[in-house]
């Protein structure tokens, strides 16, 4: 079993802005995340809330006007700890590590692969890049890494043009670059946007058969909590930029406690929800990025927001509510007077006989 007490990747304090003539965005601002070997941590929240600045930021490939203005990313290897945030964004040692020990899946791949390769000499390019084989040997490698991840015909599949391949075999040729030099870390970028369910149910197979033949840790980015409940084993709920509830993946679904998450779970339609019934959504929309609000950033959609605590002075920091639990909430901090919700207290009384 993977020992989570020596996480694979640190992250701490991370923070990202960008440098705009409209002003300064601060895309990520001070997350703390540990990715913990051989399992999956699943990253979720709304579209613009900074996952993929994140994931980025991992790889150094922040482009300007972009920029990482504090924290650091650790990858502890077993022999020696290296601080992906100090090498050089074009340097030769990041450009070592990525695809050989962080490989990363993007979002689209009909865009991230080259139309003008062949998918078969882009594998290729990876696995001469970040090991000794050349030649046909290098060929052999793709050829099989094609057949591993599913790939029908792998040798004629070689010779294909992304365009001549259908959406879930071009994820699938993805998922075989990124795995062609056997990474600790991987990166799934929303590994399933634009696929059919079946597709997706394929795709989410393939890649546990894979970490359990590899051993290698995910860091899952998706918006989508029902693929999180089938794969994590960790759930980092994140809003703003920032990281305001992270627990194991049962407990995130049994009792989630950041206002947000329970606001994120009420919105999937659940199994005995009746037809045409309409769907709960979470009030308000995700602040302007230019705009800097005080206090906890989710208060102005939150509906147990307190006036004059959750609006004001810092963000409120992670704390841990349990075990493993840990919320970046006024209301679910001890420290903080009137921490519990009016809804939570009314449910302990009425457990209580009150």
């Amino acid at each position: 079993m993977p020992d989570p007490s020596h996480p694979l990747l640190t992250i701490a304090d991370l923070k990202v802005s960008f440098f705009l003539d409209e002003g300064t965005v601060h895309a990520v601002e001070g997350v703390d995340l540990a990715v913990p070997r051989g399992t999956t941590l699943g990253l979720v929240g709304e579209s613009g809330c900074g996952k993929s600045v994140t994931a980025l930021a991992i790889l150094r490939l922040i482009s300007p006007p972009g920029r990482i203005v504090g924290g650091r990313v650790v990858l502890h290897r077993p022999d020696a700890d290296v601080v992906l945030t100090d090498l050089k964004a074009d340097g030769e040692a990041i450009r070592r590590i990525r695809g050989k020990e962080i490989a990363m899946i993007f979002q689209e791949p009909m865009t991230s692969l080259s139309p003008v390769h062949t998918v078969g000499n882009q594998i290729r390019e990876a696995i001469t890049l970040h090991t000794p084989r050349r030649g046909a040997e290098a060929r052999e490698q793709a050829v099989e890494v094609l057949r591993h991840v599913g790939i029908p015909d792998p040798a004629r599949r070689y010779r294909q043009y992304p365009h001549e391949m259908s959406g879930g075999m071009r994820q699938r040729a993805m998922i075989a670059m990124a795995l062609s030099c056997r990474p600790s870390l991987l990166i799934a970028d929303e590994p399933t946007t634009a696929l059919d369910a079946t597709i997706q149910a394929q795709i989410l197979d393939l890649m546990r058969r894979l970490q359990a033949e590899l051993g290698m840790s995910i860091l899952l980015i998706t918006h989508d909590l029902g693929v999180v409940a089938e794969m994590a084993s960790q759930v980092a709920v994140m809003y703003w930029g920032r990281i305001v509830e992270q627990a194991p993946t049962e407990a995130i679904y049994a009792d989630p406690q950041h206002p947000y998450t329970r606001a994120l779970l009420r919105s999937i339609p659940g199994r005995g929800t009746r037809r045409k019934a309409r769907l709960q959504v979470i009030a308000g929309s995700v602040p302007d990025p230019f705009e800097h609000l005080p206090g906890c950033p989710f208060h102005p959609r939150c509906d147990e927001a307190r006036p004059g605590v959750c609006d004001a002075g810092e963000p409120p920091p992670l704390h841990e509510v349990r075990p493993g639990h840990l919320v970046a909430c006024f209301r679910r901090n001890p420290t903080t007077e009137g921490t519990e919700c009016p809804s939570r207290q009314a449910a302990t009384k009425r457990r209580c006989g009150e």
